[in-house]
């Protein structure tokens, strides 16, 4: 009977691990393997949590060890019930998994292979003479307190592999890059608006090119090497690359694999300010883009972007777009819900009349870079207003008579900021459900009370869904209330929405509550 009771403690207690190990390689693997962003997660209010999780269990431990014998059964029962609740998540699947690459695969293998070995011996040799005692009950406590840093080995010694397979894929995709001699590359690069340019622009040259791009967010080396070994073919006559990073160099090696003759920037703020260090290296490895231009490559600027305007130093051909009136820009804006219409003006040109299916004023910048590049590339007005209705809000959705508009996401101040604004076109409630941002170093206070200040301009409620920073937007607005349940959130904004109102998903919104809201 013992032995049959303590084997069902095992078996919930491996299930629960089995949760535990998938969820420390999700974390990795959402970080991008990258040291710096995983450390910086347990500065977040979820990271403290597992921090104070793992205290709580060590503490539990220690008590373990140091409890009388006759009471032992208490704790066995209570760690018991700790497990039961793992394997429950585990089995409904209410716990976060990683995408199973071939790397995770591979990560996987090795990290359970020793667990389940080890074990399969240990039940084995003590068969029936295993009796519920400290060790056995410590030994399955120790285990559950390494796990984060079992995993963590498991990534960081087998990185040198990984790092020698990840070269190979680039040395591979570098060398096919430079057998393709007629394609023309456009890097994109910013701390904002990349992948909505990318997006823009790859619609609007598809008229009259044959285009290709980086898909979603693959703005890795990996995701940029595998587009060019997988989608790029000798057909293609632009290849649109996507680059992001998270420190110095970063871009370069971007460059030296996609090999850009343009190149654009967005806009600099101070987006992963903890993981570059400080603004200027944020601003030094964005120009790294720029920098690696050929001497016949064209640089296209966001020119409202201050840090921009400061960094630009290079002599080389160049475009500036935005309001400042220097080679394109806008006039006779009008912005609606659902789209924007404006006049682009060029410096040497005839203008063009605008009419786009996007939303938010932001968006105007965005479609200007992509027009600013595509005029010089040849494409008359025509061609690039046939691509421009070819543009498609996905952004905004009814349901029971209220628009909802989707950027979840999205995860940038400059973002959050400008979709709020939008807000103000709509007559009903206003609400806005989001978490606070991450990443964004010592700026972070200062960024989320000027959010507070938008949000107590504009909404009327404001669901926020991490407690990281909710005090700093809470300083500046008693409008914003603490929720992190899908459900509750779910009740919340039906309880308050209005019919003529709006809804702002923004950042990095928990799926669940997109799915019930849009049930």
């Amino acid at each position: 009977m013992i032995y049959f009771l303590i084997l069902t403690l095992f078996f919930l207690w491996f299930l629960k691990i089995t949760k535990d190990i998938l969820f420390w390689f999700y974390l990795w693997q959402l970080k991008n393997y990258h040291i710096g962003r995983f450390l910086s997660h347990f500065k977040t209010e979820a990271g403290k949590k597992i921090i104070n999780n793992w205290i709580i269990l060590l503490v539990f431990a220690l008590i373990v060890r140091f409890a009388m014998d006759n009471i032992l059964i208490i704790f066995a029962l209570i760690y018991f019930c700790y497990c039961l609740y793992g394997s429950i998540s585990l089995i409904l699947k209410r716990f976060k998994k990683p995408e199973f690459t071939n790397k995770i695969l591979f990560l996987l293998f090795f990290c359970f292979l020793p667990l389940i070995a080890g074990f399969f011996l240990l039940i084995v040799f003590l068969k029936e003479t295993i009796i519920l005692n400290k060790i056995f009950l410590i030994l399955l406590l120790i285990i559950d307190l390494l796990i984060p840093l079992y995993v963590s080995l498991i990534v960081l010694f087998f990185q040198p592999i990984t790092v020698i397979l990840r070269n190979r894929i680039i040395n591979k995709a570098k060398n096919k890059r430079k057998k393709l001699e007629n394609l023309s590359t456009i890097g994109i690069t910013g701390s904002f608006g990349k992948s909505s340019v990318k997006e823009f622009l790859k619609i609007i040259l598809s008229e009259s090119f044959k285009v290709v791009s980086t898909v979603d967010n693959n703005n890795s080396e990996m995701g940029i090497s595998e587009t060019i070994l997988k989608e790029v073919n000798e057909t293609h006559e632009i290849f649109i690359c996507e680059m992001g990073a998270y420190n110095r160099g970063g871009i370069k090696l971007l460059c030296s694999i996609a090999q850009p003759k343009i190149g654009i920037i967005t806009g600099i703020n101070s987006q992963h300010l903890a993981t570059f260090g400080s603004q200027e290296n944020i601003i030094k490895a964005k120009f790294e883009l720029i920098d690696y231009l050929p001497q016949e490559g064209l640089a296209v600027l966001n020119w409202d972007s201050e840090l921009i305007r400061s960094g630009f130093k290079r002599e080389i051909a160049n475009i500036k777009y935005g309001f400042s009136k220097e080679d394109v820009w806008p006039e006779n804006i009008e912005i609606k819900k659902d789209k924007v219409l404006f006049k682009t003006c060029f410096k040497n040109g005839k203008p063009i009349k605008v009419e786009a299916n996007v939303v938010g004023s932001q968006n105007i910048i965005n479609l200007l870079g992509a027009i600013s590049v595509a005029k010089k590339l040849g494409m008359d007005s025509e061609e690039i207003l046939s691509g421009l209705k070819k543009i498609k809000n996905n952004n905004i959705f009814t349901k029971h008579k209220v628009d909802f508009i989707d950027f979840h996401y999205s995860s940038n101040p400059a973002s959050v900021l400008a979709h709020l604004e939008h807000l103000k076109l709509w007559q009903g409630k206003k609400i806005i459900v989001m978490p606070c941002l991450i990443e964004l170093g010592r700026e972070a206070k200062t960024i989320h009370k000027e959010i507070g200040k938008k949000i107590n301009e504009i909404c009327d409620l404001a669901i926020i869904t991490t407690k990281d920073y909710f005090k700093d937007i809470n300083k500046e607005t008693k409008k914003a209330v603490f929720i992190n349940n899908p459900k509750e959130i779910y009740d919340m904004v039906r309880a308050n929405y209005s019919y003529d109102g709006v809804v702002l998903l923004e950042g990095r919104v928990n799926e669940k509550v997109i799915n019930l809201l849009k049930k």
